[in-house]
């Protein structure tokens, strides 16, 4: 069966339901300045209500990658989190309280047979709160908060393999925007050479505001960022998309965007893909080197978020 998310939800009296324009006032690296949490007082994420459905196709994967391998790789099952946020977040338009993907994750029946998960952000803040959060779960002893800034991917790679020796692993990647660069992606790659990634691509709010200032202007800053989510020039080179910048076809942008990333990937030897868009905002983007992997992520997306329909476990 599927798991029916529980992320303990409770109306917090603190949010303000800011405008987007206040809210720019409000929130300091996308954490909330006027509300905690009311169950522990730390700090939380100000979010989207398009969260949950994030929080769903990731938790849904879990359960079929942990319950289908636990009796494979002795037992060697890990779960890596880069740019995890503090553990509750709080959905800007309701007002109501809610579990991040770290606490969603630990509180997910399969999580069980996970024997590492590390959770990575750069903010000591948010580090934290989650550590706390982790203790006040139960979970100390499999999983740690740990401070590491994705554009050092040394430092990144040094604390993992410090974590994960052998084994499977599944690694999400979840920043705001476009700007974990690829040389990090490659580096965790490298340093779990068995492991499967969802990555939150923001295609449909940082890139659609800014790809075509990017490609159309050779020193924007922009174009960097991009450049180094992309692992290179390429994208940037291509005439074809240089005339789709220039009229304004965005969807088709998206395309070749999303086309330039599986090429990176394919670099590292993963072969195995897929996209769930997450409404219009951004993409999840899934890639594995092993096909039963995308046949477990298939089985993950069958059913929308608001579906109660069964996953076959046997695959």
């Amino acid at each position: 069966m599927h798991q029916k998310l529980d992320l303990h939800e409770q109306q917090n009296p603190g949010c303000q339901k800011c405008s987007r324009h206040v809210r720019k006032q409000n929130i300091d690296d996308g954490l909330c300045q006027q509300a905690t949490s009311c169950l522990d007082g730390a700090t939380l994420r100000c979010v989207g209500p398009w969260a949950r459905d994030k929080l769903y196709f990731l938790t849904q994967y879990l359960g079929i990658f942990a319950d289908g391998m636990k009796f494979k790789w002795q037992g060697n099952l890990h779960y890596i989190e880069l740019c995890s946020g503090p553990g509750r977040c709080v959905d800007r338009e309701s007002g109501v309280e809610m579990d991040g993907t770290a606490l969603t994750v630990m509180g997910h029946s399969a999580f069980q047979h996970i024997r590492t998960a590390t959770f990575l952000d750069y903010n000591l803040n948010v580090v934290d709160a989650l550590s706390s959060r982790i203790k006040s779960a139960g979970y100390a002893d499999r999983a740690c908060a740990i401070k590491a800034d994705y554009n050092h991917p040394e430092n990144i790679a040094e604390i993992v393999g410090g974590r994960v020796q052998k084994g499977l692993a599944l690694v999400f990647v979840d920043p705001t925007d476009c700007s974990v660069p690829f040389d990090t992606v490659a580096t965790l790659a490298h340093t779990l050479p068995n492991a499967d990634f969802i990555i939150n691509v923001a295609l449909g709010t940082d890139a659609t505001r800014n790809i075509k200032p990017a490609i159309l202007n050779k020193d924007s800053k922009a174009r960097i960022k991009y450049a180094g989510f992309l692992g290179g020039q390429g994208f940037f080179d291509d005439t074809e998309v240089i005339t789709m910048a220039e009229h304004g076809q965005d969807d088709k942008l998206r395309a070749k965007f999303r086309e330039a990333y599986r090429g990176a990937m394919r670099t590292l030897k993963y072969e195995h893909f897929d996209t769930q868009c997450v409404e219009h905002y951004y993409d999840l983007f899934f890639a594995c080197r092993h096909p039963l992997g995308l046949k477990f992520w298939n089985s993950a997306k069958k059913y929308e978020p608001n579906n109660q329909g069964t996953f076959d476990f046997s695959l």
